[in-house]
């Protein structure tokens, strides 16, 4: 069983290692996307809050937070799919 395993292998195409670069664009990009995905889900906290609170001003504070989060997420998603398409 190991030889066959071994002939199939070795007709396969070898994974080279990658350069530096690609590696730090792999490890950017699982970065950006943690990022992205951490600061919608905090957004969405915010709206919660936003909907619980009785005072207009804790509400609004809330709701600004919740709106510069979504901003921050939208330019890393924009930025992560500018890195991804190059």
């Amino acid at each position: 069983m190991l030889q066959l395993f071994k002939a199939l292998n070795d007709n396969k195409k070898k994974i080279r290692e990658f350069d530096p670069v690609s590696i730090q664009r792999i490890k950017e990009g699982a970065y950006l996307t943690k990022l992205t995905s951490e600061a919608q889900v905090a957004a969405r906290k915010c709206d919660f809050f936003a909907g619980n609170a009785f005072d207009q001003e804790v509400k609004k504070y809330f709701e600004d937070e919740a709106k510069l989060l979504r901003k921050s997420a939208r330019v890393l998603q924009q930025y992560y799919e500018s890195i991804t398409t190059e």
